[in-house]
């Protein structure tokens, strides 16, 4: 059986945990553990009727061909058509009236079935529906529930070769589109203007686009809106989209027609701190000293009472795995991949910001859709 997971990670997390059976529901972890599958019908809503769709995974500890996972009818033809590896389909019903009580009926009567009636079970309790939840303590009653998302979150947190290749490839997209819409925005638009020319650009690329925070100008308003980027004012564009849940996160700035010297300060105090921030990055740097360095960094600036300083994980959950916070002694690992956000934001010049995402390599780190991030976007 060819798993497209590190199963003895699987099961050694599971075993540290307490945890017989991983239950799994969620979108980014059924991709993860499936190889990158789930129901395309429902992958952009799932709420249909009056309930929502909600497919369970269950691997038992050490016994993946003892897996199951509970769909719908109509996704039988397409993981066929992908040969995903879990070896028992279980259907919770038709299409278009899923239940999370059924599906919770169907993994109990699964458990059952493999003797796990009274395993702990770990699952992921902020995300189950309340309903399922019920369902599974009432049909397990000798069973132990813990929290799952701790497990999953090691489990995604160094990034595979070919995770890398993708988040490389999105991010390096997204830059191009943040870099496109600067150069293509015309005279007089509006910033909801400019967030729609940067999704057509995504979605040019191949990416689904999820969001852009605009702000032109000093106005600090970071939201798409009637406000026109006028001649002489800076315009950030911090745009997130997506490749199979992968996602990507970058912020670049431009100006219409030449920054002032004080935002050109700004922007260069901004970058100084990613800079200094991303040549500290390497295997074994202690995650709670790059975030005091970050801040440390900034306030060397001379602008850290208007700034802020960001630093997180990425992957197929933002803000996933590492997580930077004082105190906090976990080490860098290689395959981390890392969002790192500078901004200033000055009530004269506006909201100056630079966000970049770089992976964790052997030497130090390697940066992932760097184009423009040294410089203004200028659009005449």
């Amino acid at each position: 059986m060819q798993l497209p997971y590190d199963s003895p990670k699987l099961d050694s997390l599971m075993e540290e945990a307490g945890a017989d059976v991983l239950l799994v529901g969620t979108r980014h972890n059924i991709r993860y553990l499936c190889g990158g599958y789930y129901y395309h019908f429902y992958e952009r809503f799932t709420a249909i009727s009056q309930g929502v769709y909600t497919p369970l995974l269950g691997i038992p500890k050490n016994q993946p061909d003892k897996a199951f996972y509970v769909g719908i009818a109509g996704e039988i033809g397409q993981i066929q058509d992908q040969d995903i590896w879990v070896p028992e389909f279980i259907n919770a019903g038709a299409n278009v009236q899923p239940n999370p009580i059924t599906s919770a009926e169907k993994t109990a009567e699964a458990i059952k079935a493999r003797g796990l009636a009274k395993a702990t079970i770990a699952t992921e309790f902020h995300f189950l529906p309340s309903t399922a939840m019920d369902c599974l303590k009432k049909e397990l009653p000798g069973a132990t529930f813990v929290e799952a998302t701790p497990v999953m979150e090691e489990m995604r947190a160094i990034k595979t070769p070919e995770e890398l290749e993708i988040m490389r490839r999105i991010t390096q997209a997204d830059s191009e589109a943040i870099q496109d819409t600067f150069r293509n925005a015309p005279k007089d638009s509006t910033t909801s203007e400019i967030a729609r020319i940067l999704e057509r650009e995504l979605t040019n690329r191949g990416l689904l686009f999820l969001w852009v925070f605009t702000c032109a100008g000093n106005t600090m308003l970071r939201a798409p809106s009637g406000k026109v980027w006028e001649r002489g004012e800076v315009l950030h564009l911090d745009a997130g989209g997506s490749d199979g849940d992968y996602l990507t996160d970058v912020c670049r700035m431009g100006v219409r027609g030449e920054p002032t010297p004080l935002a050109d300060e700004i922007y260069k105090a901004c970058l100084t701190t990613q800079d200094k921030v991303r040549a500290a990055i390497k295997p074994g740097a202690v995650c709670g000293d790059i975030y005091e360095y970050g801040n440390k960094t900034l306030k060397e600036t001379g602008h850290h009472e208007l700034g802020n300083f960001i630093i997180h994980g990425a992957g197929l959950v933002s803000h996933e795995l590492p997580r930077f916070a004082p105190g906090v002694e976990r080490k860098l690992e290689e395959g981390m991949v890392i969002s790192i956000e500078t901004d200033v934001r000055h009530p004269e010049e506006g909201y100056i910001k630079i966000e970049d995402t770089v992976a964790v390599t052997a030497q130090g780190c390697e940066g992932m859709g760097d184009l423009g991030r040294d410089n203004w976007a200028v659009n005449s």
